[in-house]
């Protein structure tokens, strides 16, 4: 990964047209993983009854060229993009994508967080950034700490 490069930072949600099953996602996450590896882009995708969240970060053309690719993709509709800007620090940097199902209430709490507050971010500034402040805590307590992977 290139580290001389400014860092950028993507987060959307999207709708599935319909409610993937697990092979479906298991397929997904392979294929996400292999082609943000290549690209140098880490992060975490959440999924909750077929709503997806995804937060990406890596070099702006490589995010953008992963945008790219799942704004193609015909599993899902509705792409919101929540938060786009510079970042200071990867924060999901052993994660091409980490992934998670969350409960209801996290999920919603993440993609209803106010993303317009997350520029510019660092990470001993993220309560100024609520948005992926949300996202690296429930990563971070929920996911981590039970070194669970969905």
């Amino acid at each position: 990964m290139n580290h001389s490069l400014p860092l950028h930072g993507l987060a959307y949600e999207s709708r599935a047209f319909r409610r993937p099953d697990s092979a479906e996602l298991l397929r997904l996450l392979e294929d996400a993983r292999t082609f943000n590896l290549q690209a140098g882009v880490t992060g975490v995708l959440l999924h909750h009854d077929g709503r997806f969240f995804q937060y990406l970060e890596g070099t702006a053309d490589s995010v953008h060229a992963v945008y790219a690719r799942i704004q193609r993709s015909s599993m899902h509709h509705s792409l919101q993009v929540l938060f786009e800007g510079e970042v200071s620090a990867r924060h999901f940097d052993r994660w091409h994508m980490g992934f998670c199902e969350p409960p209801q209430a996290q999920y919603q709490a993440i993609s209803n967080a106010e993303w317009s507050d997350a520029i510019p971010l660092t990470r001993s500034d993220m309560r100024r950034d609520p948005g992926i402040a949300l996202v690296v805590r429930y990563w971070n307590t929920w996911v981590a700490e039970r070194l669970v992977e969905c």
